[in-house]
């Protein structure tokens, strides 16, 4: 059987891969998927199970090559192709695409007039969770020695900060303080 027009097309975590394999070396998938939790996943999050399938498939197309262990767990080890190399430099010369920005807590405080009593305890929430986000950005070690990586993880860090400074003048509004 033929794979479809659609199983050929690259996604974006087709990009996530590649790119990962491109700059940390050869992975397993359960590599891939941990790397990503502490990496792009604050800014484009993709579910595990992608990275389990992705790497595969990226193989069938020749884009990755996989190695896999004699005994034992019997890993399967990735690494990215020339032709993989090729398909990664070629997609990161193109134009990006527009921004997209989707933040659930911001969008229950856009209808909040609805319920106006929970807003303080969801911006109590959000001054949490950023706060917690922020001091494991600032964790030593993180990022990596890839330049880019140091320059996406100061862009987290400033996001994080912003966001954290946004949530507290809400609570602060909310909670009467000037």
């Amino acid at each position: 059987m033929q794979p479809s027009e659609s199983d050929r097309a690259y996604r974006p975590v087709s990009y996530v891969v590649l790119g990962l394999l491109a700059t940390a070396g050869p992975q397993t998938s359960y590599e891939l998927a941990s790397n990503v939790e502490v990496s792009v996943s604050f800014f484009w999050p993709v579910p595990r199970s992608q990275l389990y399938a992705e790497p595969q498939r990226l193989a069938g197309l020749g884009l990755v090559s996989a190695t896999q262990e004699e005994g034992g767990r019997r890993r399967r080890t990735f690494a990215i192709t020339d032709a993989g190399r090729a398909v990664l430099v070629a997609w990161l010369g193109q134009a990006a695409e527009p921004a997209q920005y989707r933040d659930p807590a911001m969008l229950r405080l856009f209808f909040m007039d609805a319920a106006p009593d929970l807003a303080a305890p969801l911006a109590r929430q959000r001054v949490e969770e950023l706060t917690a986000a922020l001091e494991f950005l600032h964790q030593p070690g993180l990022g990596g020695d890839q330049p880019s990586h140091r320059r996406v993880l100061s862009w987290g860090q400033m996001t994080m900060r912003a966001d954290l400074a946004f949530w507290r003048s809400v609570l602060d509004d909310l909670e009467g303080r000037p």
